[in-house]
C-alpha cells in the first residue's frame, strides 16, 4: 500500500536547510533490515518565520533575544512557494519500524552534520499535513575565511563565517544574535602544542563574520595548525573548521 511521507528538515534553533545552507539528504531505511525505503535531497526555500504560531508550524520554535527580550519565532512552510521538502511514497505491506536520516550538504556532499529518529510507519498513513515528520539538525556551519601572517612578524589575523545550521546569518538585530555565541580560534604548532595559553576570542566584524581585533603573537616562523570553533549555548549547537598556515623566516627563506 502506497504511503505518503513528508519529510522537512529543520537547523536547531532555525529554519529548514535550503539554498543558504546547501540543503539537505533524506533516507528512510527499514530499521529491521536496514534497506533504503526511499531516498532523496529536500529541495526548496527555508520557509517563512512569524511572531504568532500557525497550525502548520514546527514544533522547533526559535526563542530570540532579538528585541532585547526573549522573544518567540514560529516556522512554518511559505505559501504559495515550494519549500525545502522531501516526499517519500512508501510502499508497506505491515506496520514497519523506520529509520529516517538526514544529512546536512555543503556542494552536494555529506558535511558531517546529520540527524537521525526512528518511528512507526503504518500501511496507507497519510503524513504529509504539514509541517510533516520534522527532523532537526544541531549545530553550526563554521569556515575559515583567511589565516593572514603579517609580513615581517610571528604573528596571524584570523577571519571566521559563523551561520546556523539553515545558513542564516548572525548579527545584531537578526533573529540570531552575536551576543548568544562564543567565536574562539586555537593555533597549534608542528609539535601539536597550543600556540596561546588560551583559545582567542573572534569579535563580529561584519554580519556571520567574526575575527581578531589584532593579530595573534606567534613563537617564530614554521607550519601551523589553526581550530575555528563556534558555540550556541543557548540550543546547544557547535560548529568548528580548521586550516594551515606557514609563517615564513625572515627574508623568506
Amino acid at each position: 500500500m502506497q504511503t505518503p511521507v513528508l519529510i522537512r528538515v529543520q537547523a536547531k534553533g532555525g529554519k529548514f536547510l535550503g539554498p543558504d545552507a546547501g540543503y539537505s539528504q533524506v533516507t528512510l531505511r527499514d530499521a529491521a533490515t536496514g534497506n533504503v525505503l526511499a531516498q532523496g535531497l529536500a529541495p526548496g526555500g527555508s520557509g517563512q518565520l512569524t511572531g504568532y504560531r500557525v497550525p502548520s508550524a514546527t514544533r522547533q520554535c526559535i526563542v530570540t533575544p532579538m528585541w532585547g527580550t526573549q522573544n518567540v519565532l514560529w516556522l512554518s512552510a511559505t505559501p504559495d512557494q515550494a519549500t525545502a521538502g522531501f516526499t517519500a511514497a512508501l510502499s508497506l505491506d505491515a506496520p514497519t519500524l523506520v529509520e529516517l536520516t538526514a544529512d546536512a550538504l555543503t556542494d552536494g556532499a555529506p558535511n558531517g552534520h546529520a540527524t537521525t529518529q526512528t518511528m512507526w510507519i503504518t500501511p496507507g498513513a497519510d503524513l504529509t499535513q504539514e509541517p510533516g515528520v520534522v527532523l532537526v539538525i544541531p549545530g553550526l556551519i563554521v569556515n575559515v575565511l583567511s589565516a593572514t601572517v603579517t609580513p615581517g612578524e610571528p604573528s596571524v589575523s584570523v577571519t571566521a563565517w559563523v551561520t546556523m545550521m539553515c545558513g542564516c546569518k548572525i548579527g545584531p538585530g537578526l533573529p540570531w544574535v552575536d551576543t548568544e555565541f562564543d567565536v574562539t580560534a586555537t593555533i597549534t604548532d608542528a609539535g601539536g602544542s597550543v600556540v596561546t595559553q588560551s583559545p582567542v576570542t573572534l569579535t563580529l566584524q561584519t554580519t556571520s563574520t567574526f575575527g581578531t581585533t589584532a593579530p595573534i603573537a606567534l613563537p617564530g616562523p614554521g607550519g601551523y595548525a589553526l581550530a575555528v570553533d563556534a558555540v550556541q549555548a543557548a540550543e546547544g549547537n557547535v560548529g568548528s573548521a580548521s586550516a594551515t598556515f606557514t609563517v615564513p623566516a625572515a627574508g623568506g627563506e
